[in-house]
């Protein structure tokens, strides 16, 4: 008998009270490095491991960090009886934030578009110059919101551009701020079906 609250009979999947607070981890690394699970057992390609000649990059002191997506819409309209349906197609992911630190210069280069830094002690030298519109990026985002449990939720990027205009805001008695970063997360044609733009992995034993 359907309750009074008007709860639906038969399955009912419940969502669980966890809410995660604070920015994941920012990794990134060139794409012509080969992800970490390329695929795992479950033919899923996500996870980042670095090498010598294709290190992983790790960014620290950012805010404001936000994941969206840019989807154009279009609706199947009927003049006699309205929309119909929705034809929806994925351009792209997007990926947000400022950034508190610019070096080592190493890691920001790639965000400022510009060219790889010279480092010779006690320097660290880099131009800026054209942007080179041929270079991607596997990026990943992972998130612990259970540090007793190890349990997280995690985002990989398969196929990403640093793009837009950045600025640097230098205000007297303030720290500097790089605003204006922005990660394009591109279709990789390479991937499975359902898989062409990123990956999300969760880890939780005790909820799954």
């Amino acid at each position: 008998m359907t309750l009074l609250t008007g709860t639906p009979e038969g399955n009912v999947i419940d969502q669980d009270d966890i809410y995660i607070e604070g920015a994941p981890y920012i990794y990134y690394q060139r794409q012509e490095a080969g992800l970490l699970h390329a695929p795992d057992s479950d033919g899923y390609y996500w996870g980042l491991s670095g090498t010598s000649v294709y290190p992983v990059y790790s960014l620290a002191c950012y805010e404001d960090v936000a994941l969206g997506e840019d989807v154009t819409v279009n609706a199947v309209r009927c003049d006699k009886s309205g929309d119909k349906a929705m034809i929806q197609k994925r351009n792209r992911l997007e990926v947000s934030l400022s950034l508190s630190t610019l070096f080592p210069l190493t890691t920001t280069s790639p965000i400022l578009n510009a060219s790889t830094p010279l480092s010779a002690t006690p320097f660290e030298k880099m131009g800026i110059g054209n942007i080179n519109n041929n270079v991607y990026y596997h990026v990943y985002l992972p998130k612990v919101y259970d540090e007793d449990a190890g349990d997280y939720v995690s985002f990989t990027i398969h196929r990403a551009q640093f793009v837009n205009a950045w600025s640097i805001a230098m205000v007297s008695g303030n720290k500097w701020m790089i605003g204006g970063i922005n990660i394009a997360g591109l279709v990789d044609d390479s991937k499975p079906s359902g898989q062409e733009f990123a990956t999300v992995i969760r880890y939780d034993p005790s909820a799954i």
